[in-house]
């Protein structure tokens, strides 16, 4: 049991480098969408990393519009799921705005960033470790409908 919710406690979302001594920051929505699901898949997401300081963020961007930084973003599996399974599921829940398919690594990147009303989600693939738009092909290639 955590202390944020029935399955998750703050050091699950703690930065994991060695300089800011496990900071923590996370959204309450991020934690609702992994226990959406946990209850879908009967089985409790692992998180590889979440929040990341500023020291982790170097420089991947703007800081300040990191979701990993506002602490609204994860890198999940579900062992026993099939990575384009759990693609499936999370692509539909509403908090879930940026999903990330990470088929080399296992994992699925996915966050709550704040978006406009009508604008889609943010989703892509990272390819020889590149960050790309999850095209018709790629979603073929990884079995993604």
């Amino acid at each position: 049991m955590g202390n944020l919710s029935e399955h998750f406690s703050y050091r699950d979302f703690a930065c994991r480098c060695d300089q800011c001594k496990s900071d923590v920051r996370v959204h309450l929505g991020l934690v609702g969408a992994l226990e959406a699901i946990a209850e879908h898949f009967r089985k409790v997401p692992r998180i590889s990393e979440a929040f990341r300081c500023d020291a982790a963020c170097g420089n991947t961007g703007s800081i300040k519009k990191n979701s990993h930084r506002q602490g609204r973003a994860a890198h999940i599996y579900v062992e026993g799921v099939p990575l384009n399974e759990l693609f499936s599921f999370v692509k539909d829940i509403p908090e879930i705005r940026g999903i990330g398919y990470y088929a080399k690594e296992g994992l699925l990147h996915i966050d709550t960033r704040q978006l406009d009303k009508d604008q889609p989600k943010d989703i892509w693939a990272k390819e020889n470790g590149k960050i790309v738009p999850l095209t018709p092909d790629l979603k073929s290639r990884y079995g993604i409908s």
